[in-house]
C-alpha cells in the first residue's frame, strides 16, 4: 500500500511539474509586438524582429498556397503513375526512368511531354485565380532537376518556368517563396524529394557542393526580383531516414545561408524545422539576419487543430527565437470550422502561411484500394482545386495517351474544394482593393 502511495505521489509530482512547464512554455514571450511599419524599408520583403515587412516597410502577413505537383510531381497528386515499373511508387526520378524504358517514347517526346505538362498544369489564369481568392503568396516548389540534368550544367531552358511564374506574380501582385523541394542526393528520402531510393545529401561533398552552387545561382539570378519574398533553402530535411532534426541540418543551413548572402544581401531566408521547432540547433548560435522560421503542420493526432497549433507555438516560444514564423505547409482536412479557426489563429499570432496545395488529383486518395489515405476520412481536401483522373501508366502508355492526360490536368477540369470555399468566403471578401 505504501509503495502504491509513493508511486502515486511521484506521478502527481510529475504531472504538476509537466503542467508548470507547459504553462511556462505557453506564457513565455506569448505574443510579439507588431509595429504597423518600420523606418528602414529596403524595397524587399524583410524579417525584422518577429515580424515580416513589405518593400515599403509595412507589416506583412503572407497568405498563400503551394504550387505542389507542378515542377515537383508527387505520387498521390499526379495524373500519371509508374504502374509496376521498379517499386511502383511514383517519384520524379522513377517517372523519368519509366518513360525512358517505355518503348513507345523517344527522348525527344519525353522532353516534349515535360513542357506540355508544365504549361497545362499552371497557366496565367491560375495565378489570377489565386489572387482572386484573396491570397498574396505562392510557395513555388522546385527540384534540382528543374534547372539541370546532372547537378552541374544548367538546362538550356533552366529558368523558363520559374522566370515565367515570377512574371505572373508581378502581374497579379503576388509574392513568391522559392522552395527547394528536392535537393541533389535527396534531403529526406521521401517521394516528394524526387527520389525515395537514396538519402545522400550529406554523404558526400559533391551533393552538398552542388546544392550550395544551385542556391548561389538562383540568388544571383533573382536578387533584384522584389516579388520574391525569400528563399526556402531545404524542404523537410532529415538527419537520417525517418528521423527529423539534428545539428547536421542546421549546420548545412548555415552553409547555404552564407552562400546566398555572398551574392544576395537583401532577400529573406527561410529556415525550416520539421516536424517541430525543437528539431535543430538554436538559431541564436548562427548570427543570422533577415531570417524567417518555417514549420509544416499536418495534425493527424486525436487532438484538435487548435491544440496542435498551440503546442507548436509553445515549442517555438521555448526555443526563444525572435524571428517571424511562416507555416510553409498545412492542412485542416475536412471540417470547415477547423479551416476557419486555423486562419483566425494564424491572424492572432501574426504568422504567415501557405496551405498545401493549389491543385491535386484526388483519384489516389479517394479511389486507391490499398491507400492508407483512402481509408482515412481526414485525408481529404489536399487542393484548392481537385482533379479526379485515373492516372496513366508512364511505363506503357503511348505519347498521345500521356499528352491527353497532361492536357486534361488544366484547372478548368478540376472542381473547387472546401478549401476554395473557405478562402473565397473568408479572404476574398476582406482582401484589400
Amino acid at each position: 500500500m505504501k509503495k502504491w502511495k509513493a508511486a502515486l505521489a511521484i506521478l502527481g509530482a510529475l504531472i504538476v511539474v509537466c503542467a508548470a512547464f507547459a504553462l511556462y512554455l505557453w506564457f513565455k514571450n506569448p505574443d510579439p509586438v507588431r509595429p504597423a511599419a518600420i523606418d528602414n524599408p529596403t524595397g524587399f520583403v524583410q524579417a525584422q524582429g518577429a515580424n515580416i515587412y513589405d518593400g515599403d516597410g509595412k507589416l506583412l502577413q503572407l497568405r498563400g498556397v503551394n504550387l505542389g505537383n507542378w515542377l515537383v510531381q508527387e505520387n498521390y497528386m499526379s495524373v500519371t503513375d509508374v504502374g509496376d515499373f521498379d517499386t511502383g511508387v511514383f517519384t520524379e526520378a522513377r517517372a523519368l526512368a519509366a518513360m525512358k524504358a517505355n518503348p513507345n517514347l523517344t527522348d525527344a517526346q519525353i522532353e516534349e511531354l515535360y513542357h506540355i505538362r508544365a504549361q497545362a498544369y499552371m497557366t496565367e489564369e491560375d495565378f489570377a485565380r489565386i489572387a482572386g481568392l484573396g491570397l498574396n503568396c505562392v510557395r513555388l516548389n522546385f527540384g534540382w532537376w528543374t534547372f539541370t540534368t546532372d547537378g552541374e550544367t544548367p538546362r538550356e531552358d533552366a529558368f523558363r518556368y520559374v522566370d515565367w511564374a515570377l512574371d505572373m506574380c508581378d502581374k497579379y501582385e503576388l509574392y513568391a517563396v522559392l522552395d527547394n523541394h528536392g535537393a541533389m542526393g535527396s534531403q529526406n528520402q521521401d517521394q516528394h524529394s524526387g527520389d525515395d531510393s537514396q538519402f545522400h545529401l550529406y554523404d558526400g561533398e559533391e551533393n552538398r557542393r552542388m546544392t550550395v552552387d544551385l542556391w548561389k545561382l538562383l540568388a544571383e539570378r533573382y536578387r533584384d526580383r522584389t516579388c520574391v519574398a525569400g528563399y526556402d533553402l531545404l524542404n523537410e530535411c532529415r538527419r537520417a531516414p525517418g528521423r527529423y532534426g539534428g545539428r547536421i541540418n542546421t549546420d548545412f543551413y548555415d552553409e547555404l545561408y552564407r552562400a546566398v548572402r555572398s551574392v544576395d544581401p537583401n532577400h529573406m531566408i527561410f529556415i525550416g524545422y520539421f516536424t517541430f521547432p525543437i528539431h535543430g540547433g538554436r538559431v541564436s548560435h548562427y548570427n543570422w539576419e533577415n531570417v524567417c522560421l518555417t514549420y509544416h503542420i499536418y495534425n493527424r493526432t486525436p487532438f484538435s487543430q487548435i491544440t496542435c497549433l498551440n503546442f507548436i507555438k509553445a515549442l517555438h516560444n521555448f526555443m526563444g527565437s525572435d524571428m517571424p514564423v511562416y507555416i510553409g505547409e498545412f492542412n485542416a482536412w475536412t471540417e470547415e470550422q477547423d479551416w476557419l479557426d486555423t486562419l483566425d489563429w494564424f491572424d492572432a499570432q501574426g504568422w504567415s502561411w501557405s496551405s498545401w496545395a493549389y491543385k491535386t488529383n484526388s483519384w489516389s486518395y479517394l479511389s486507391g484500394e490499398n491507400s492508407e489515405w483512402s481509408r482515412d476520412a481526414r485525408m481529404r481536401n489536399w487542393g484548392v482545386y481537385e482533379l479526379y483522373m485515373e492516372p496513366v501508366d508512364l511505363s506503357t502508355a503511348t505519347f498521345e495517351e500521356i499528352r491527353t492526360a497532361y492536357l486534361q490536368s488544366a484547372t478548368e477540369n478540376a472542381k473547387p474544394s472546401l478549401v476554395h470555399e473557405v478562402y473565397n468566403e473568408r479572404l476574398a471578401q476582406t482582401a484589400p482593393n
